[in-house]
């Protein structure tokens, strides 16, 4: 008996000798574990990691950072200097990574145009002259490390920035709005109805007592406010901070008729990389400057979005920025950095945007476990305060809700991380630009020196209950967005809308409405084909058109009316990107993703599976859609059991060969609910590496999905014999070493292992 078994064992290993295939690397991607990368090493496919839970448990950064340190968030926000400087140093530099990065984002002091006081121009004036740009910059802002107050309306330092940069702008401020105590008396003693006696400071006969209103927490809010109450007190005037709720802030900033507060502060992040763009939408409207109107900048700031070049947008963006100055709607006092850490161990792939950034220094898109994918739980943290009302595609506006919803939902192009300015298809396949166009609508509107912009979309890309993305559902979302702003009524995709009612009780989307005025109608040619026709020839209004919005399903918002959708906490979230939802949990205070297998932009190296040249290859995939259950507030699976699935391979890495169909499509059985299997002899396939799709259709085809994978066609492995020669070698007292065969060593190992065992067995006995 122990003689069978010993040859059986020797079997064994004689067989593994011979067939052990050459082992490829399953992740044939570049940097994959990098711990950190750069703008130009960024791998443009989603998604990466198994599941993202953005926690808001955390009520202080303090506390993110204790947490950080513990391994049990990934992903933080500081604000804190002794933090940051504790990062920088052994033995935490090992374990978080730290990331500052210069932000578009900047805080300001606003002020009440409603009240004919602070709405006066020498008094804004005055208060520019309170204000010393390196006292922030060094008490406020730590140095530096948390920002810098540049009092311009554009950011020298931001990369992106510098070609818009009017520098007429700092000689103006040097000359008229400097740190200048003496000068800030002179210009409140030209303010009608104050008076200044004996030192002190009286509007229309009463003691002159202003009040600065902040919130609390961030901490540089309440030390501005502090160093801002000190410098008026060097001239005897009295400002009082009062803190607040941001909430309430907003309300006393945005409501008509501006006169219920003097002062106040807030900022604005994620402005963008075009300052023609963001200041139009922020100069523009009185809402956002508590009632702040001027004609003049309006008209200007209307032209640099409409110029046919790029040149001569940056030009008049230049000429607004010196009237803004002029005007000093604002008074900024810093533009933030961004300021991250995430957890080093066990995670690769983070995106440091350290030459400037939207919103946060670092990007999660491509972050992963170590040595794996699709896989891995990832703890984003924000503090409390930040939890979002809604995760709601429709009405949510704020950054940490959008921090969720772009995980979800897909846009047109996406912004290249190597140069902001410049897009990069993801659901439209390519666009072409036809200007400048003179033309009338059929709907009567007139284009002059317009553009007209056709795109093209993806044919793969699905809403996870699969229904195909298309054409329909970006005009949907133009329109239902009211991305012209056009006000009125409308009628489009079976919806009716009155856009001004929905605009007058604050039932719209007011990120959105109004963002691309320039676009006068839309037209649908094919379900992956939709037409722009924009009345400017500006590259800012095409990249709006391409890359501002997220896409909507028509199938899933039309239906829902739209003021039941605008008050609602959770949207259908029947979504498109590479995660989904799974849950908001109010008593958590978390939000959570998982990925969606079916994305279109997956990367199928992800996948990758040897296979030997002549074998039959079986494919393996597993369909499930998703629909919304209203009641629960919650995605329902479905396995797809009645489904036709069919798949493919298509040319990924074969050499002289582009990416295309590399085989006909073949059908693929269902073996169990929802599980189809597929068969290719890979007998005629070159070595190389191709991409495996499979697709399902339901529904008489209204659906669908699709799945990927990836194959690396190797050769057989083959064993050359000894080389024979009919002419006897020539005699030579030298002595020579000959190569053996494989097959000749192996045999003289299995020949020693068995004369050994025999051996072993023979003094066993």
């Amino acid at each position: 008996m122990k003689k069978m078994f010993l040859i059986i064992g020797l079997s064994l290993i004689l067989a593994f000798l011979i067939a052990i295939p050459i082992q490829v690397s399953g992740f044939a991607i570049a940097n994959f574990n990098a711990p950190i990368l750069n703008p130009s090493q960024v791998i443009y496919n989603e998604p990466w990691v198994g599941t993202i839970v953005y926690t808001y448990a955390y009520s202080t950064h303090t506390d993110e950072f204790n947490a950080l340190l513990d391994g049990k968030v990934d992903f933080i926000t500081l604000t804190h200097v002794s933090e940051i400087q504790e990062l920088e140093k052994a033995p935490y530099n090992n374990t978080a990574f730290l990331a500052i990065a210069p932000a578009e984002s900047f805080a300001q002091v606003a002020f009440a145009f409603g009240n004919n006081l602070t709405a006066n121009l020498y008094f804004r004036y005055a208060i520019a002259s309170l204000i010393n740009p390196q006292n922030v910059t060094s008490y406020v802002l730590d140095n530096g490390v948390l920002g810098t107050d540049y009092p311009f309306f554009v950011s020298p330092s931001l990369q992106v920035y510098k070609a818009w940069f009017n520098s007429q702008v700092e000689s103006y401020y040097e000359q008229y709005q400097s740190y200048n105590l003496t000068r800030a008396i002179m210009y409140l003693e030209r303010v009608p109805g104050i008076t200044h006696v004996n030192g002190q400071w009286y509007y229309n006969g009463q003691p002159l007592k202003l009040t600065f209103y902040y919130t609390y927490p961030p901490e540089t809010l309440k030390k501005f406010a502090d160093l801002l109450q000190s410098s008026a007190a060097a001239i005897n005037l009295t400002i009082v901070p009062v803190q607040e709720t941001f909430a309430a802030l907003e309300n006393q900033i945005q409501t008509p008729p501006y006169n219920d507060f003097n002062m106040s502060t807030f900022g604005w992040t994620n402005i963008g990389p075009f300052p023609n763009s963001w200041m139009d939408g922020i100069y523009t409207s009185p809402a956002n400057v508590a009632g702040f109107s001027n004609s003049t900048i309006d008209a200007t700031l209307q032209k640099a979005l409409n110029a046919p070049t790029l040149a001569q947008e940056i030009a008049y963006t230049k000429e607004a920025e010196l009237l803004l100055q002029q005007q000093l709607p604002y008074v900024i006092y810093v533009w933030s950095n961004a300021i991250q850490a995430v957890y080093l161990p066990g995670w690769a792939d983070y995106i440091y945007l350290q030459y400037g950034t939207p919103t946060y220094a670092i990007n999660i898109m491509d972050v992963h476990p170590t040595n794996q994918a699709l896989n891995g739980t990832f703890i984003f943290s924000s503090i409390t305060s930040g939890f979002p009302r809604h995760i709601n595609i429709y009405a949510s506006v704020s950054v940490y809700a959008f921090n969720t919803l772009d995980d979800m939902y897909d846009s047109l192009a996406i912004t290249s991380f190597a140069n902001e300015t410049q897009l990069m298809p993801w659901v439209a396949s390519s666009w072409t630009i036809t200007s400048p166009v003179n033309m009338t609508l059929p709907n009567g509107d007139k284009i002059v020196n317009g553009t007209i912009l056709t795109v093209n979309l993806v044919h793969n890309d699905t809403w996870i209950d699969g229904y195909p993305l298309t054409a329909y559902d970006v005009n949907f979302t133009v329109w239902y967005y009211d991305l012209p702003g056009m006000m009125g009524t409308n009628t489009f995709d079976g919806v009716h809308l009155n856009y001004t009612y929905l605009s007058q009780e604050d039932f719209i989307n007011g990120d959105l409405f109004g963002t691309i005025t320039a676009l006068v109608w839309t037209n649908v040619t094919n379900p992956y084909q939709i037409v722009f026709y924009l009345n400017s020839s500006s590259y800012v209004n095409d990249y709006l058109v391409l890359s501002e919005y997220p896409i909507m399903p028509l199938h899933a918002i039309g239906p829902v009316n739209v003021v039941t959708l605008y008050h609602s906490t959770l949207a259908p979230e029947i979504s498109s990107g590479p995660y989904r939802f799974v849950s908001l949990n109010e008593e958590a205070k978390t939000v959570t993703v998982t990925y969606n297998p079916y994305y279109f932009r997956i990367n199928p190296s992800i996948f990758m599976q040897n296979v030997t040249q002549g074998q039959t290859y079986t494919f393996t995939a597993n369909f499930t859609y998703y629909t919304w259950d209203d009641a629960t507030s919650s995605l329902v699976p479905h396995q797809v059991s009645n489904g036709t699935a069919t798949m493919w391979l298509n040319y990924l890495e074969v050499p002289g060969k582009s990416y295309t169909n590399a085989t006909p499509p073949m059908p693929m059985k269902m073996v169990a609910p929802g599980v189809y299997q597929g068969s290719i002899n890979t007998s005629n396939l070159a070595p190389g590496v191709y991409e495996v799709v499979s697709k399902v259709t339901w529904n008489n085809g209204a659906n669908e999905l699709f799945y990927y994978g990836s194959i690396n066609v190797t050769k057989p492995l083959t064993t050359v014999p000894p080389a024979t020669s009919s002419t006897a070698p020539p005699t030579s007292s030298t002595t020579t070493s000959t190569s053996l065969p494989l097959t000749a060593i192996v045999a003289v190992i299995v020949v020693v292992i068995i004369i050994i065992a025999a051996v072993v067995i023979l003094r066993r006995r």
